[in-house]
């Protein structure tokens, strides 16, 4: 999956249910792992069941989660010539559409049979104008 705002929510989930105990389904407080590798929180651990400890690990990766979480949830802005759809760096133009486009859109349906061209590195293109502009000026003191 490409990384961007659709994977970080998927790993957003997968790390939300590490660190939740599949008990009382809250994020782990006071973490214990048991003999079987499952971890549940000190207060709904089952009495019968000894446990292999308290998980200060896992009791510190909850912290840092939920610390976390207000700061993911925050919408972030696309950076300026970025796809904001696969958060991939516009490298193509699509001629029948006169859109910039990342290489993931030149897949899609609605550009896959159309003409598509490689964008200039913007900085590239300033360079060249430079030269051009220097080549093409006649030197001071000539007419």
């Amino acid at each position: 999956m490409e990384v961007g705002a659709h994977s970080i929510l998927g790993l957003w989930d997968g790390l939300q249910n590490l660190l939740t105990c599949p008990v009382c389904g809250n994020y782990h407080k006071d973490p214990i792992t048991m003999f079987s590798g499952n971890t549940v929180c000190q207060s709904c651990y089952p009495q019968e069941c000894p446990p292999a400890g308290l998980n200060w690990r896992i009791r510190r990766i909850v912290t840092l989660f939920k610390e976390m979480k207000p700061l993911l949830e925050q919408p972030q802005p696309v950076p300026e010539g970025w796809c904001p759809k696969h958060d991939e760096p516009f490298t193509l133009l699509c001629q029948e559409d006169n859109q910039r486009i990342c290489y993931v859109c030149q897949y899609s349906s609605l550009h896959s049979k159309h003409t598509l061209t490689k964008l200039e590195d913007p900085k590239a293109r300033e360079a060249s104008c430079e030269e051009e502009n220097e080549i093409s000026l006649p030197p001071p003191g000539h007419h």
